[in-house]
């Protein structure tokens, strides 16, 4: 007869497998939308590459350019220092989506965690971690975010997600 011992360590990798791409200290917000989940990253600004440049350049590390709008470069005016995006994913089976219509806006929230400021739109662009392939794919880009609170909407294939009091590092 077979113990928990034989098959705990089975059970802990398929486990471990299956949820790998969402056990990011990064999420900061998950929301179920329609038949998907949705799951908001904030991470450190992150440089963007084209496909012909990540092979041309034998490039590593950052994100290559799927499709979508124009990338928020490291070097823009705006000075971006986080890399706001989301990942969609098929709520039955847990496959990342590739092929997800996304639109998202963020705006800063008050201490009563009310909006306190105008709303931005953000240029969602869709792309894959450098050498991971379609299930890192996400949607968003690199923004300029001070230490604050702030509340980001979303929309994924028309179904809204509202991700409520995102806090940036340093923020109170």
């Amino acid at each position: 007869m077979r113990t928990y011992r034989d098959w705990a360590p089975a059970v802990a990798l398929m486990l471990a497998g299956a949820f790998a791409s969402s056990a990011h200290a990064d999420v900061m917000g998950r929301r179920n939308v329609g038949s998907l989940r949705v799951e908001l990253q904030l991470q450190p600004a992150e440089p963007f590459f084209s496909k012909e440049d990540v092979a041309a350049k034998n490039i590593t590390k950052g994100m290559e350019i799927v499709r979508g709008q124009a990338p928020v470069m490291l070097n823009a005016a705006a000075g971006p220092n986080h890399l706001l995006v989301l990942q969609v994913f098929n709520k039955q089976t847990g496959q990342v989506v590739t092929d997800a219509t996304v639109t998202m806006r963020v705006g800063p929230i008050g201490k009563n965690g009310h909006p306190a400021g105008a709303q931005v739109e953000i240029p969602v662009v869709v792309m894959q971690a450098i050498g991971k392939g379609p299930s890192s794919t996400r949607y968003g880009n690199n923004v300029a975010l001070p230490a604050s609170q702030y509340q980001v909407y979303a929309t994924v294939n028309g179904d809204a997600a509202v991700f409520r009091r995102v806090a940036t590092p340093g923020a109170q």
